[in-house]
């Protein structure tokens, strides 16, 4: 029977995202993470081919460590463990990531679901190597959720993506018609990933992503959206209040429950105000509008 490699580490909360893009550009077949029993660290478990040069492979996630704890004080990621295993038990794991909703009538699918669509419902197809952004994550679903009810009261003419992981926000919004759609991440690996689902979807020449900041961003938008986590919220909230058309809807997502009170104080300095909390589990999402 045929064997993978399985890396696994553990790693704060803020650098997740980063991390299973990261995996993803070394050539993982598969990223999982999984919430550890201390809060705010994650379990990482990251799949690769026997063939694979694992030397190489760990040099370079150890030196991308580095970087990450260079640039983000605070962070801790422990040692990385290897081992064997039987290919089954990533098929497994494939096996469990399937079809998933979202709002009213989204259906997120992996390629190797087949669904067609009933009725008004939107399907998008992500393919789940990158484990955050594929709507199996609470937050994820929380914000289409939003996305979904927002265009369905009224007109949005544009919308930004900020931190656009797998894009699945982007293509999710191109597809129940909103016409101008920009998305950014900070890591190429998350953009390239973006493009590549955005193109699976026949969106791709909808929705323009690009590598960078938030500062890069010009002009206003009828809808932000930020499914990240919050200390990059609150460290935006100028940023979103300058960008956010009058009218328009600023979306938040990635905020577990214990710190909602933290995100909606913080963002009332720049005069946003709550209009609808959505939660599910132990996450919150909020929707805010200028005051």
């Amino acid at each position: 029977m045929s064997r993978l490699i399985q890396l696994t580490f553990k790693a704060s909360e803020e650098a997740r995202t980063l991390l299973s893009d990261y995996l993803l550009g070394l050539g993982s077949e598969g990223v999982a993470e999984d919430i550890g029993e201390e809060g705010g660290v994650y379990d990482f478990s990251a799949y690769f081919p026997m063939d694979e040069d694992l030397g190489e492979v760990i040099k370079a996630l150890k030196g991308y460590f580095s970087m990450l704890k260079d640039s983000m004080p605070g962070i801790e990621i422990s040692d990385i463990k290897a081992r064997q295993i039987h290919s089954s038990s990533w098929m497994v794991w494939r096996e469990l990531l399937n079809m998933v909703r979202a709002g009213r009538r989204i259906v997120i699918i992996p390629p190797w679901v087949e669904h067609k669509a009933q009725g008004d419902e939107v399907v998008i197809e992500i393919n789940p190597s990158l484990a955050f952004g594929t709507g199996h994550h609470e937050s994820t679903r929380l914000c289409l959720a939003g996305i979904e009810e927002i265009i369905d009261r009224g007109s949005v003419g544009s919308m930004l993506d900020v931190g656009c992981g797998s894009g699945i926000l982007s293509i999710c919004a191109a597809l129940l018609g909103v016409p101008d759609i920009s998305g950014f991440d900070m890591d190429p690996v998350a953009v390239k990933e973006s493009h590549k689902n955005a193109e699976n979807n026949s969106v791709g020449d909808k929705i323009k992503f690009f590598t960078g900041l938030i500062e890069s961003a010009n002009g206003s938008y009828d809808l932000i959206v930020a499914n990240v986590y919050v200390e990059p919220i609150l460290s935006m909230k100028k940023a979103f209040s300058e960008r956010l058309a009058q009218g328009g809807s600023l979306v938040v997502s990635g905020i577990p429950v214990s710190r909602g009170k933290e995100v909606v104080e913080g963002l009332s300095t720049e005069g946003f105000k709550v209009f609808k909390e959505r939660s599910e589990g132990e996450w919150v999402s909020f929707e805010l509008r200028k005051a």
